[in-house]
């Protein structure tokens, strides 16, 4: 797991591994005051047979406010290498909202927002699809630190996380995408036998919204089972769902409403080998709680539990959870105090 941590006005990307049911010591990967550093799109890590792989943060570029690219540092020899683009697209315009997922012991993939055909996009030609925001792909090496970059979508949502996944056949990204009429539905794509199949939607919510909600999907899989959970404001319901696919993504069971009680969404999911956990930020009146489901992969609950007494604000960010052992590992960030503490819990088999 990373994190950041500031020590006046220099960033310092963090993380630490869970073994033996315990965190190690944490340890650095870098540090700098020239990093963007937003509540939404936030560094991340990735992992292969228990060992750091990558790590990837954003570096503000000169060019204006959401100007900004991805770094990203490989780990070789028990050692974090120097960091390096990990785009080809060096226009001053956001990069970001990266996802990684390990593909082999030598690859591993990528996928993140690039903001190259918005470059100089003044304000009343935000609704020129022609100039929208593109989701951008690439195999990269672990070793080398090579990208085989790629065209995922010419036009999607301009600020929701993505999410990646691999599959039996390759892997999988699920993101939101934009249409000429706005419509702005959760999308997936596959990469199969080295080529990206045509994106098509989980769901025809038909959510209609000229700006980007900051509310992106996640993705799981396991086997031939893929599970897609999002939020969406369609016909003006704030609601949370959860779509199951028995084929690989091909199709999707009709969508599962989890809540449409105004829900916050920044959602998450792990297919387990005997269930299907999602969780979200669901609202209370004035309190917020994390809410965590499972279910079977038919589509039926059989676990519930909630953490009450969160906060709805920004600085919560996007709680995470993470397969371990027979049950579920959680993340989130605690802002309850004078400072943020990053809290952790284990859900344990029969729990």
């Amino acid at each position: 797991m990373s994190w950041l941590e500031k020590d006046n006005s220099v960033y310092n990307l963090r993380y630490s591994v869970f073994k033996k049911d315990a965190w190690t010591e944490p340890q650095s990967i870098a540090s700098d005051s020239t990093w963007f550093i937003n509540w939404a799109d936030y560094p991340s890590i990735i992992a292969q047979n228990g060992e750091p792989v990558a790590a990837h943060w954003l570096n503000k570029v000169q060019g204006g406010t959401y100007a900004y690219h991805v770094n990203m540092a490989l780990f070789n020899e028990n050692k974090w290498e120097d960091p390096f683009t990990l785009h080809e697209d060096n226009s001053a315009t956001e990069h970001g909202f990266v996802s990684m997922e390990s593909i082999s012991d030598s690859t591993f993939a990528a996928v993140w927002l690039d903001g190259r055909q918005t470059e100089n996009r003044s304000d009343h030609e935000y609704m020129d699809i022609d100039k929208a925001m593109t989701l951008r792909a690439g195999i990269v090496s672990n070793i080398t630190g090579t990208v085989n970059e790629f065209l995922v979508d010419d036009a999607i949502c301009d600020c929701c996380n993505t999410s990646i996944t691999q599959t039996d056949r390759g892997f999988m990204v699920a993101y939101r995408d934009r249409t000429e009429n706005e419509i702005r539905d959760i999308y997936t794509a596959s990469f199969i036998d080295g080529v990206w199949n045509e994106p098509k939607p989980v769901h025809n919510d038909g959510w209609e919204i000229a700006a980007c909600p900051v509310n992106g999907p996640a993705l799981d899989a396991e086997n031939q089972t893929v599970a897609v959970a999002w939020f969406t404001g369609a016909d003006g319901t704030p609601s949370v769902k959860l779509a199951i696919s028995e084929d690989l993504g091909n199709s999707f069971e009709e969508p599962i409403i989890l809540d449409d009680k105004e829900p916050a969404g920044r959602v998450d999911v792990v297919i387990s080998s005997q269930k299907i956990w999602v969780s979200w930020l669901a609202s209370h009146e004035e309190n917020n709680s994390l809410e965590i489901r499972s279910f079977d992969f038919d589509g039926a609950q059989i676990d519930s539990l909630a953490i009450p007494g969160l906060s709805g604000s920004r600085s919560l960010g996007f709680p995470q959870i993470s397969e371990y052992k027979d049950g579920l590992l959680v993340a989130y960030t605690d802002v309850s105090g004078e400072n943020p503490v990053v809290r952790t819990f284990m859900l344990e088999k029969g729990s």
